[in-house]
Protein backbone atom coordinates (compact mmCIF):
# COMPACT_ATOMS: atom_id res chain seq x y z
CA UNK A 1 0.00 0.00 0.00
CA UNK A 2 1.45 3.35 -1.08
CA UNK A 3 1.05 6.21 1.35
CA UNK A 4 2.50 9.55 0.32
CA UNK A 5 0.87 11.43 3.20
CA UNK A 6 1.44 8.85 5.96
CA UNK A 7 3.60 9.69 8.96
CA UNK A 8 6.37 7.50 10.26
CA UNK A 9 6.02 6.35 13.84
CA UNK A 10 8.83 8.74 14.86
CA UNK A 11 7.10 11.73 13.19
CA UNK A 12 3.77 10.78 14.75
CA UNK A 13 5.26 10.59 18.25
CA UNK A 14 7.14 13.88 17.79
CA UNK A 15 4.01 15.72 16.70
CA UNK A 16 1.98 14.16 19.51
CA UNK A 17 4.57 15.31 22.06
CA UNK A 18 4.50 18.84 20.64
CA UNK A 19 0.69 18.88 20.80
CA UNK A 20 0.70 17.84 24.45
CA UNK A 21 3.36 20.46 25.24
CA UNK A 22 1.25 23.10 23.47
CA UNK A 23 -1.85 22.19 25.48
CA UNK A 24 0.17 22.32 28.70
CA UNK A 25 1.46 25.79 27.78
CA UNK A 26 -2.06 27.02 27.07
CA UNK A 27 -3.32 25.57 30.35
CA UNK A 28 -0.46 27.19 32.25
CA UNK A 29 -1.48 30.57 30.81
CA UNK A 30 -4.98 30.19 32.24
CA UNK A 31 -5.62 31.28 35.79
CA UNK A 32 -2.67 31.20 38.14
CA UNK A 33 -1.14 27.90 37.06
CA UNK A 34 -2.66 26.00 39.94
CA UNK A 35 -4.62 22.93 38.94
CA UNK A 36 -6.96 21.67 41.62
CA UNK A 37 -5.37 21.05 44.96
CA UNK A 38 -7.38 22.03 47.96
CA UNK A 39 -5.06 23.51 50.51
CA UNK A 40 -3.10 25.68 48.04
CA UNK A 41 -3.23 28.79 50.15
CA UNK A 42 -0.30 31.16 50.30
CA UNK A 43 1.97 32.78 47.79
CA UNK A 44 5.65 32.12 48.35
CA UNK A 45 7.36 34.90 50.25
CA UNK A 46 11.08 34.34 50.58
CA UNK A 47 11.73 37.46 52.60
CA UNK A 48 10.22 40.70 53.83
CA UNK A 49 8.35 43.02 51.47
CA UNK A 50 8.39 46.73 52.32
CA UNK A 51 6.65 49.73 50.83
CA UNK A 52 5.62 53.26 51.74
CA UNK A 53 2.00 53.22 52.93
CA UNK A 54 1.21 56.66 51.49
CA UNK A 55 1.80 55.27 47.97
CA UNK A 56 -1.36 53.14 48.32
CA UNK A 57 -4.37 55.51 48.66
CA UNK A 58 -6.74 52.80 50.00
CA UNK A 59 -4.52 52.39 53.07
CA UNK A 60 -5.35 55.93 54.23
CA UNK A 61 -8.73 54.55 55.34
CA UNK A 62 -9.13 52.03 58.16
CA UNK A 63 -10.80 48.86 56.89
CA UNK A 64 -10.15 49.20 53.15
CA UNK A 65 -8.24 46.44 51.37
CA UNK A 66 -5.48 46.97 48.82
CA UNK A 67 -3.07 44.72 46.96
CA UNK A 68 0.57 45.03 47.97
CA UNK A 69 2.22 47.03 45.14
CA UNK A 70 5.11 44.61 44.56
CA UNK A 71 3.18 41.39 45.26
CA UNK A 72 -0.51 41.08 44.30
CA UNK A 73 -0.47 37.68 46.03
CA UNK A 74 -0.89 39.67 49.25
CA UNK A 75 -3.56 42.15 50.31
CA UNK A 76 -3.29 44.51 53.25
CA UNK A 77 -5.71 46.66 55.21
CA UNK A 78 -5.18 49.31 57.86
CA UNK A 79 -6.74 48.21 61.14
CA UNK A 80 -5.76 51.27 63.19
CA UNK A 81 -3.49 54.32 63.12
CA UNK A 82 -0.32 52.18 63.24
CA UNK A 83 -1.62 48.64 62.69
CA UNK A 84 -2.19 46.56 59.56
CA UNK A 85 -3.39 43.10 58.56
CA UNK A 86 -1.78 41.27 55.62
CA UNK A 87 -3.57 38.35 53.95
CA UNK A 88 -2.93 35.87 51.17
CA UNK A 89 -4.97 36.54 48.03
CA UNK A 90 -5.12 32.87 47.03
CA UNK A 91 -8.48 31.17 47.41
CA UNK A 92 -8.07 28.30 49.84
CA UNK A 93 -10.40 26.16 47.71
CA UNK A 94 -8.16 25.77 44.64
CA UNK A 95 -5.51 28.47 44.83
CA UNK A 96 -7.01 30.95 42.35
CA UNK A 97 -6.14 34.59 42.94
CA UNK A 98 -9.12 36.31 44.55
CA UNK A 99 -10.43 39.79 43.80
CA UNK A 100 -11.06 42.67 46.17
CA UNK A 101 -14.77 43.58 45.89
CA UNK A 102 -17.57 45.51 47.63
CA UNK A 103 -15.85 48.89 47.72
CA UNK A 104 -12.56 47.34 48.87
CA UNK A 105 -14.05 45.63 51.94
CA UNK A 106 -14.11 41.93 51.01
CA UNK A 107 -12.77 39.26 48.65
CA UNK A 108 -14.42 37.01 46.07
CA UNK A 109 -12.97 34.14 44.06
CA UNK A 110 -13.75 34.47 40.35
CA UNK A 111 -13.46 30.69 39.90
CA UNK A 112 -16.16 29.21 42.13
CA UNK A 113 -17.54 32.19 44.06
CA UNK A 114 -15.94 31.70 47.49
CA UNK A 115 -16.19 34.88 49.56
CA UNK A 116 -14.09 36.19 52.42
CA UNK A 117 -14.55 39.22 54.66
CA UNK A 118 -11.79 41.80 55.07
CA UNK A 119 -10.27 39.72 57.88
CA UNK A 120 -9.96 36.70 55.59
CA UNK A 121 -12.82 34.75 57.20
CA UNK A 122 -14.87 32.60 54.79
CA UNK A 123 -18.37 34.03 54.40
CA UNK A 124 -19.48 31.84 51.47
CA UNK A 125 -18.21 28.43 50.46
CA UNK A 126 -17.36 27.71 46.81
CA UNK A 127 -20.13 26.76 44.40
CA UNK A 128 -18.24 23.57 43.52
CA UNK A 129 -17.04 20.42 45.24
CA UNK A 130 -14.69 21.06 48.14
CA UNK A 131 -14.51 23.80 50.69
CA UNK A 132 -12.58 26.93 51.55
CA UNK A 133 -10.87 27.85 54.81
CA UNK A 134 -9.90 31.25 56.20
CA UNK A 135 -7.12 33.10 54.38
CA UNK A 136 -3.61 32.81 55.83
CA UNK A 137 -2.09 35.96 57.31
CA UNK A 138 1.41 37.42 57.29
CA UNK A 139 3.34 39.29 59.96
CA UNK A 140 3.35 43.09 59.64
CA UNK A 141 5.56 45.80 61.11
CA UNK A 142 4.88 49.49 60.58
CA UNK A 143 7.27 52.38 61.19
CA UNK A 144 5.16 55.56 61.46
CA UNK A 145 8.24 57.80 61.24
CA UNK A 146 9.23 56.52 57.78
CA UNK A 147 5.69 55.39 56.80
CA UNK A 148 7.15 52.00 55.80
CA UNK A 149 5.09 48.82 56.19
CA UNK A 150 7.02 45.56 56.15
CA UNK A 151 5.24 42.25 55.52
CA UNK A 152 7.03 39.01 56.36
CA UNK A 153 6.26 35.31 56.30
CA UNK A 154 4.36 34.37 59.46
Amino acid sequence: MCCEDCLSRRAFLSRGTLAVAGIAAIAAGCGDGQIGGEGVTTPIITGPISFEVSTVPQLAIVGELAFVPSNPGIAVKRTGADTFLALSTRCTHEGTRIDIVNDSTSFECPNHGSRYDSNGVVTRQPQAAGSATNLPTFATAYDPVTDILTISPA
